[in-house]
């Protein structure tokens, strides 16, 4: 995706889904390839991990950004299964990156002006993670959750309900939810949401500075109709959270205004404070802004998987070389009975639908743990790969 996030009100939002599909046949190794060798520090907060759990898939999530990842905080183990209940997995983690220049020219009143800097929300190296969690996971299966939200006990259970966004300078209507579905507590059958931001300079490995944005996360999953079980959906929304200036969100549904607000504040102080500088009390634009999304996805044998593209269908997608009945799966016949033979399928990324329209392949990222082209190493790089430039 690509947009300006300027100051007012929310940025641009996206939706992507993540499908998994059966295939063919013989025999290979798994073994996951874990991007970062170190094991990640252990989150005091219970609810920074859970799992959309609603249909077929697994997918693990965790609070600072990351999609499809071990819900345990394992290092090693991977977050996306498929068949749920099985140990067939096909992602290891995956999630979001985002860079951009900040706009106008620098100087005393914009200190950060023209630079370059991005997050890694998913960071497939494990040395230059930035995402951090602003609210923790709400997970509409769950009772205790689904009450929370109905009930509005506090400021993110009540900015979790299905969005009800105001109409644009013209009048337009920007919601991305059918009008029956606005206001409720989930729009599948299965809801989860939850907040991070880039926003604290503490994670800066990789970045001269934090960008400054905070991202929603709405996943929604279905079973219905057939194939929709093997599908599930991640909406994000993007917040320019630089400016302390009320009137700058007044374009933003009135539940996310106080948290965005709270944020800003807490941006500005940070940040001030750790780089000895003023930021604009109004914030400033991000130009160019570029997201995509991010992948590890280890299908079977990882060491035999390939990646590739469906330009029609801006769909990129994995698999393994064989198509092999990798050791320790169970191949479930009602998914690949006749004519599908019993063995590891496919995993696949589509960007549906942004703000300037359906979504087209710009660029699959699917790492390769190294080669002439691996991850980017700092936000600088991956500007380059998200813009093309």
């Amino acid at each position: 995706m690509h947009s300006l996030l300027r100051r007012r009100g929310t940025a641009l939002a996206g939706l992507f889904v993540l499908a998994l599909v059966a295939l063919a046949p013989q025999a290979a190794e798994a073994k996951p390839l874990p991007g970062a060798g170190a094991k990640r520090g252990f989150r005091l907060f219970a609810r920074s991990t859970g799992a959309i759990t609603i249909n077929r898939v697994y997918c693990g999530l965790g609070t600072r950004g990351e999609i499809c990842v071990d819900s345990t905080n394992s290092s090693t183990i991977g977050g996306g299964y498929w068949p749920k209940g099985t140990a067939d997995q096909y992602v290891f983690n995956s999630g979001l990156q985002i860079a951009g220049t900040v706009g106008g020219p620098k100087g005393i009143t914009n200190p950060w002006g023209g630079d370059t800097t991005g997050a890694f929300f998913f960071d497939p190296k494990g040395t230059t993670q930035h995402g951090e969690e602003v609210a923790p996971i709400y997970n509409t299966s769950s009772k205790a959750d689904n009450d929370a939200i109905l009930g509005g006990t506090n400021q993110f259970a009540t900015a979790a309900r299905v969005p009800t966004d105001l109409p644009d300078s013209l009048g337009n209507d920007r919601n991305l939810f059918y009008p029956l579905l606005r206001g409720r507590v989930f729009a599948s059958q299965g809801d989860v949401w939850f907040l991070s931001w880039d926003g604290n300079p503490a994670f800066s490995a990789g970045r001269p500075h934090p960008l400054g944005v905070l991202v929603e996360t709405r996943g929604m999953g279905w079973n219905y109709p057939a194939g929709n079980q093997d599908i599930i959906y991640f909406i994000y929304t993007f917040y320019n959270v630089t400016s302390t200036n009320p009137a700058d969100y007044a374009g933003v549904r009135p539940e996310m205004r106080p948290i965005l607000l709270e944020k800003a504040a807490e941006f500005q102080a940070k940040n001030n404070a750790a780089f000895g500088i003023t930021l604009p009390p109004d914030g400033y634009s991000i130009d160019n802004a570029y997201a995509g999304f991010g992948a590890d996805m280890d299908v079977g044998s990882a060491t035999n998987n390939y990646s590739s593209v469906n330009l029609p269908f801006a769909l990129g997608y994995t698999y393994q070389s064989d198509f092999g009945t990798a050791p320790g799966w169970t191949f479930d016949p009602k998914i690949v009975g006749a004519p599908f033979f019993s063995g590891v399928g496919f995993v696949g990324v589509k960007y549906l639908k942004g703000p300037t329209g359906a979504g087209v392949i710009q660029l699959f990222s699917n790492t390769i743990n190294g080669g002439v082209f691996g991850d980017a190493t700092n936000t600088t790089q991956l500007y380059r790969y998200l813009s093309g430039n």
